[in-house]
């Protein structure tokens, strides 16, 4: 194969082409971005869903960063809260803005309540017939209007966080709030 190859060179070469001959270095798949080019498309993904939904907030930019990456590194909305000088009520906030959800957000024993609450029932009638507090109904009312404006996207902001910070468990998470919403829709239709 050296011989053919030397002998269309030396033809190519007397024709005016180049001697050399180097195929050009592609950039290898899956390169590790930095830490700062990945906060930056992070700020970027928060920027264009505010823009989207035009959700307010007390927190920065970076804050909203660091919400993020402590979200899929699994840090509870306590110990963000305590890294960033805020409430854990201000982060759990910044979560639903974000449309990012973890299982804890709705515990099953709140099931009752969320049913009523989907099914359209203000939280002062829900307080009111139940036992529950009322700051776990208006958090689970925020829950259900954050989950509903993340289900009109396709979870689209939250699959692009995982996506961006290379989150391992990006994919279940995703598959178990798909899951529930699902069990939640059926829940309200057998109502």
């Amino acid at each position: 194969m050296t011989d053919r190859f030397d002998r269309l060179r030396d033809i190519y070469s007397r024709l005016g082409g180049a001697s050399e001959f180097t195929e050009p270095q592609q950039q290898p798949r899956g390169a590790v971005h930095s830490d700062a080019d990945v906060d930056r498309d992070v700020r970027a993904l928060v920027d264009e869903l505010r823009e989207e939904t035009g959700f307010r907030t007390t927190l920065s930019d970076a804050d909203l960063v660091a919400v993020v990456r402590g979200f899929y590194a699994g840090r509870s909305d306590a110990d963000l809260a305590a890294g960033l000088g805020v409430s854990p009520g201000t982060v759990f906030r910044a979560r639903m803005n974000l449309h990012l959800f973890s299982p804890v957000d709705a515990p099953p024993e709140y099931d009752p309540v969320v049913r009523r609450l989907r099914a359209g029932e203000s939280v002062e009638s829900v307080v009111a017939d139940t036992d529950a507090p009322r700051a776990a109904v208006e958090r689970l009312s925020r829950l259900l209007r954050a989950r509903e404006a993340a289900r009109r996207v396709n979870y689209r902001y939250a699959t692009e966080f995982a996506d961006l910070l290379d989150a391992d468990a990006a994919d279940h998470e995703l598959d178990q709030q798909l899951w529930d919403d699902r069990r939640a829709l059926v829940d309200a239709h057998d109502d």
